[in-house]
């Protein structure tokens, strides 16, 4: 992300070099300084920038005001890909301003569809970029699922030429249920499955391939409504139908050739008593399409949400 905000910068800042007598504090790495950046409406005759690497704990307002205490004269641009506690931005003891990871995303995502940034895909020969389904990190929210449909097309199609749209990740849960699948008369099975549950369009199905699955770009990200998850009763309950199989039984008519065919699907259901379930948050591609009122284009079903 540090490369991409350096490149970012060398497009859009005036004269942006790096600045010698800056030395980095305590979670604020110095990236430089610019007469000005116009794209973000900061006009000053000289901007220090800064950038907060990601990190789980929000920035704190008496992480800012620390910050204060070193920061050089005049103005400072933070850019922080943690989130920014609201009292931070009420810190008046210095001049500066900071941005969130959203507000990063953005001004990312806008370079990317101008064609200021090129957007790339790790190529699949490193494989220390891509995971498997089968081999899901413990880490939250660090894979994408592959988009179905193609933007342009899906515009073209609907007569939305011209309407602006920028992209986005909607969250999503992956579920991982291993165990045993009983049949009718005592048999066990082990098995594994790997199943997402969708909360937008309220629908839970098997990955039966194994997709492979890139790492998430840093993007905005939407959550759902909370109750368009699934309680734990009703996943139980679509786990069970997603789960179970019907297959034909060993017995049934004998022909006039003596042959035994079997007339009868027999359910293998899964002992849950004995299973693992687990789950971490994966992220469904898509896009803010700038309506009247802001809609959401899902990815992979390629329906609109309301934001």
């Amino acid at each position: 992300m540090e490369g991409a905000l350096r490149d970012l910068l060398r497009t859009k800042a005036v004269s942006f070099r790096n600045h010698e007598f800056a030395n980095d504090t305590h979670g604020f790495t110095s990236m430089g300084v610019a007469v000005s950046i116009p794209d973000l409406g900061i006009q000053s005759n000289g901007v220090s920038i800064w950038h907060a690497p990601a990190g789980i704990l929000p920035i704190t307002r008496s992480e800012i005001l620390r910050f204060g205490i070193d920061a050089p004269s005049g103005f400072n641009l933070i850019l922080s890909e943690r989130l920014v506690q609201s009292d931070c931005h009420l810190v008046d003891t210095f001049n500066f301003q900071i941005l969130g990871p959203e507000e990063i995303s953005l001004w990312i995502g806008r370079a990317v569809l101008s064609g200021d940034l090129i957007a790339t895909v790790r190529g699949e020969e490193n494989q220390k970029n891509f995971e498997q389904i089968r081999h899901i990190p413990d880490n939250d929210g660090t894979l994408v699922l592959k988009p179905l449909i193609e933007i342009k097309s899906w515009t073209t199609q609907r007569g939305m030429d011209g309407f602006p749209f920028s992209p986005l990740l909607l969250a999503a849960r992956l579920w991982t249920v291993s165990g045993d699948l009983l049949g009718p008369n005592g048999e066990s099975e082990p098995g594994k499955w790997t199943i997402l549950e969708d909360p937008w369009s309220q629908t839970i199905a098997l990955l039966d391939d194994v997709e492979k699955l890139q790492r998430a770009p840093v993007l905005r990200t939407i959550e759902p409504k909370s109750d368009n998850w699934l309680t734990e009763d009703r996943l139980n309950e679509e786990l069970a139908k997603v789960i179970e199989q019907r297959r034909r039984g060993k017995y049934g008519e004998t022909t006039h050739s003596g042959a035994v065919r079997s007339m009868l699907l027999q359910k293998w259901a899964l002992n849950f008593d004995r299973a693992n379930i687990r789950h971490v948050k994966i992220l469904i591609p898509g896009w803010a399409i700038h309506l009247e009122t802001e809609q959401i284009l899902h990815g992979r079903n390629g329906r609109l949400y309301d934001d």
